[in-house]
């Protein structure tokens, strides 16, 4: 009797522990499939890297020629470590010609840096990064060698300082250069060292965060300079300084903007299917039921950027006319296959 009964129970347990294996493997497999986490090629992982020390390269660029070309000549002053340098050469230069012939903004501008980047590496440790070395000195060093060229004698107009005669026209483009130079180096990980790393320290020994530490000093660099130049110069340099704020903010916004993407459909398979292979990002899918129709469908949510959401969504359309889509903005995701910015 307790031999059967032991038996029994035995054949009974065995269909029960199948099913528990059978659904810890479903459970693994769903895991994988929607762990998010975008696989790239080797190929692929350099095209990346290489697109992102480009883009790095591109956005110094862009700070150099807003410093030299149209901050610079102007007395513009919008802060970062390029505000700084120029309120100490003109300071310098109204002491001793000869010291400021020496000590030109690039010089002052390397000098600084080098001794924040010392500074950065024994308090911040990891936080000052091989990115951010490498644009701080390219940085400065870009503006040395226009220096050392003369590059503005050959553009400028003879006899004149400046590209134009046009104040606000020059500031305007002294912003859009160093704004949008700066989000580019932003997006990809890096700062161009200088006031960032202050900024970064301040925050570390106080409740200040980083947005807020670099406001007030590039807001104490614009202050000085109603002291070192005309008012109107300082005045241009405070207007200056609020429109590259927001301008910097905007750009960084939009460029690490993603779509997160909400997908009703009967048939989540095929687009499944193409989210893995063709966009390749992972996805998460859970059960739905329509709250007229009562119908069971299935819920697929992905996250990935503006121009493979557009290839995406062209792809259901043609695919499952009937799926019912929503897609919305994110402006930050944390995650994997996914990084953020500090």
């Amino acid at each position: 009797m307790n031999k059967k009964t032991t038996e029994n129970q035995i054949i009974e347990e065995e269909p029960e522990a199948e099913v528990a294996a059978e659904i810890a493997v479903d459970e693994d497999e769903k895991e994988t499939k929607n762990s998010g986490d975008k696989v790239l090629s080797k190929k692929e992982r350099n095209k990346k890297i290489a697109l992102n020390w480009a883009m790095m390269i591109v956005g110094i660029i862009m700070m150099s020629a807003s410093v030299y070309f149209f901050q610079t000549p102007n007395n513009f002053t919008l802060g970062g470590i390029a505000g700084i340098a120029i309120v100490l050469n003109k300071i310098i230069l109204n002491a001793s010609p000869e010291v400021a012939a020496i000590l030109t903004q690039g010089v002052i501008m390397a000098i600084i840096n080098v001794l924040l980047l010392i500074l950065g590496l024994i308090i911040l440790g990891k936080q000052c990064t091989i990115k951010t070395i490498f644009c701080s000195l390219f940085y400065t060093g870009i503006i040395w060698l226009f220096e050392y060229i003369d590059v503005i004698s050959y553009v400028a107009p003879e006899g004149m300082k400046t590209l134009t005669n046009q104040p606000l026209l020059e500031l305007i483009y002294a912003i859009l250069l160093f704004g949008v130079g700066g989000a580019l180096i932003f997006n990809c990980g890096a700062s161009s060292g200088g006031t960032d790393i202050i900024a970064l320290i301040l925050k570390k020994y106080t409740r200040l965060n980083v947005g807020m530490a670099l406001m007030l000093i590039d807001f104490l660099i614009v202050c000085i300079s109603f002291y070192t130049f005309d008012v109107s110069s300082a005045l241009f340099s405070l207007l200056g300084l609020f429109t590259k704020s927001f301008l910097l903010d905007s750009v960084i916004e939009n460029i690490g903007k993603t779509k997160y993407i909400t997908i009703i459909t009967p048939n989540p398979e095929i687009i499944s299917d193409y989210i893995l292979k063709v966009i390749n990002h992972g996805y998460t899918v859970y059960d739905a039921e329509g709250g007229y129709t009562h119908q069971k469908k299935k819920v697929v949510v992905t996250v990935c950027k503006r121009s493979e959401a557009l290839k995406l969504k062209m792809y259901i359309h043609s695919a499952d006319p009937a799926a019912f889509v929503i897609i919305t903005d994110a402006n930050e995701i944390l995650g994997k296959g996914f990084g953020g910015t500090i």
